[in-house]
C-alpha cells in the first residue's frame, strides 16, 4: 500500500461523487445492506473475508481528503471494522441504528460491518458511504463476501482485483449515444424542491416486508403480459397507497443504474442517476395505465443519451459549496417516495451457498417527509424495506395488497 503523501492520492473525485460529498457535509448519506444466512459466521471469519473483498475493490480502501480545492480519494491501510451484536437482535434496529452513526470521511475505509448471532444462523449488516458506492455495487460486495467466506482466493475472473474505478462521467463521456436526445417532460412537473431537515441522530422507523410465496412470480408474470417492469408496478402501487391516504399528487424518485442502463462496466462505485415519475390521482386511470406511464416515463430518463447528457451538464457545472450541493439535490431529489430497486440478484456462484434473505439498500437523507425504500429479489422472493421519520403505518402491507389483488385479476388481452 503507498505511504507517501503524494503517492497516496488515489485519484480525484468526479463531479457526481463530489456532489454527494458537498451534501454529506451536513447531511450524512449511507446505506445498509442485510444479508441472513442459514449458517453461523464468527467475527474472526467476517473480518478475514471482508479483508479479501477490500483487496478486490479498491474504493473500499480508500479515505476522503476534503483539504484539497478538489476533494480526493486517498488510500488507507484500514480494515472493513467489524463489531458483533447482542444475540438475536432484530436487524431493524441495527439498520436504524447504522442511519444515527454518521461514517467519517477520513482516515477510512468508508464501510462498516456489524454481525449478528443467532441460533441457527447469522445476520452480517454491511454499511456504505455513498461517496464510495451505489446499491448494486454493495450486492457485488456481498455476492464476494460469501465467496471470501467459503473459501474463495479471489484467483478467478469474477473475484479478481479490480483497477480504480473511474468516475461515471469520464464513462459516459465515452459512450457513442447515436440515438436522438429526448425530452423528459416529467421535470416540467419536478414541484417545488425538498426541505432539509438538520441531522440531529434521531433513530428512523424502519419497515420490512417479503411478498408472500408465489407473489413474486405472479408479479413478474403479470408485468411481463402488460409491458412494464416490475419497478413501474413498484412506483403505481406506493402511488396508489399514497392516493388513498390523500394525496392528489404523488413524486417517485427512482434511482437508474447505469450498468444496464448505459452499459457502464460493473464494480463497486457510484454508477447511478435519479429519474422521477409522477401520479396525478385525478389522472390515475386504472393501476396498469398508472405503472405503464411511469414505465414510460423511465425509460425517457434511462436512454444514454439522456444520461449522457445529464453527467455533461453536471461535469460542466459542479456545485462548489455544501451550499449549492444542498440546493441540488434537494431540487433533483425531491419526492414523496425514492424506490431504489436491485432488482433479482443473486448472491451465490460456484455452488456456494448465499444468504437466505437479503434486504435494502436501506437508508435515510435528511429531507422532511421522506419515504426510502430498498427492494431486491433473492431466491424468487421480493422484499421491502422502508426508512422515514414519518412512518405511514399502511405502507408495505397495503402495496403488497394491491400488487396481490392485481395480479389476481386476468391480463390484458392478448
Amino acid at each position: 500500500m503507498p505511504t507517501s503523501h503524494a503517492e497516496d492520492v488515489v485519484r480525484e473525485l468526479g463531479a457526481f461523487e463530489r456532489t454527494i460529498d458537498l451534501y454529506m457535509h451536513r447531511n450524512p448519506v449511507q446505506f445498509s445492506l442485510v444479508a441472513e444466512f442459514d449458517r453461523e459466521i464468527s467475527e474472526p471469519a467476517l473480518v478475514r473475508a471482508l479483508g479479501r473483498v477490500q483487496e478486490r475493490h479498491p474504493l473500499l480502501r480508500v479515505s476522503v481528503d476534503r483539504r484539497a480545492p478538489t476533494a480526493r480519494y486517498r488510500w488507507t491501510d484500514g480494515r472493513i471494522p467489524v463489531e458483533s451484536a447482542a444475540a438475536g437482535t432484530p436487524w431493524q434496529a441495527i439498520v436504524a441504528d447504522e442511519q444515527t452513526r454518521p461514517v467519517a470521511p477520513e482516515p477510512g475505509p468508508l464501510a462498516r460491518a456489524v454481525r449478528v448471532p443467532g441460533e441457527t444462523g447469522s445476520v452480517i449488516v454491511v454499511t456504505f458511504a455513498h461517496q464510495i458506492t451505489d446499491g448494486t455495487g454493495a450486492v457485488r460486495v456481498l455476492t464476494d463476501l460469501v465467496t471470501a467466506l467459503d473459501g474463495g482466493d479471489g484467483s478467478d475472473e469474477e473475484t479478481s482485483s479490480h483497477g480504480v474505478p473511474p468516475c461515471q462521467e469520464d464513462l459516459l463521456s465515452a459512450l457513442d449515444t447515436t440515438e436522438p436526445e429526448r425530452d423528459t417532460p416529467q421535470e416540467n412537473d419536478a414541484g417545488p424542491p425538498g426541505e432539509l431537515t438538520p441531522f440531529s441522530a434521531r433513530t428512523p422507523h424502519v419497515s420490512a416486508l417479503a411478498l408472500p410465496d408465489g407473489l413474486t412470480a405472479r408479479l413478474v408474470d403479470r408485468c411481463r403480459d402488460e409491458n412494464v417492469s416490475v419497478h413501474a408496478a413498484l412506483c403505481a402501487a406506493a402511488c396508489t397507497v399514497f392516493h388513498r391516504e390523500g394525496r392528489d399528487r404523488v413524486r417517485v424518485l427512482s434511482p437508474v443504474d447505469l450498468r444496464r442502463a448505459a452499459g457502464l462496466p460493473d464494480g463497486v462505485a457510484n454508477r447511478f442517476a435519479g429519474a422521477r415519475t409522477v401520479s396525478e390521482k385525478a389522472a390515475a386511470g386504472d393501476f396498469w395505465e398508472r405503472a405503464r406511464r411511469h414505465h414510460r416515463a423511465l425509460e425517457q430518463q434511462r436512454t444514454p443519451s439522456v444520461l449522457k447528457a445529464g453527467a455533461q451538464a453536471l461535469a460542466q457545472q459542479p456545485p462548489a459549496t455544501p451550499e449549492e450541493a444542498e440546493a441540488m439535490m434537494t431540487a433533483v431529489t425531491a419526492a414523496d417516495i425514492q424506490i431504489t430497486n436491485l432488482g433479482a440478484v443473486e448472491t451465490s456462484a460456484n455452488g456456494r451457498s448465499g444468504p437466505v434473505a437479503v434486504w435494502g439498500p436501506a437508508q435515510t437523507t435528511q429531507l422532511r417527509g421522506e419515504h426510502v425504500l430498498g427492494v431486491v429479489t433473492v431466491g424468487g422472493r421480493l422484499r421491502m424495506t422502508e426508512l422515514t421519520h414519518d412512518p405511514v403505518a399502511v405502507l408495505l402491507p397495503a402495496m403488497a395488497a394491491v400488487l396481490a389483488q392485481q395480479c389476481a385479476t386476468s391480463g390484458s388481452p392478448s
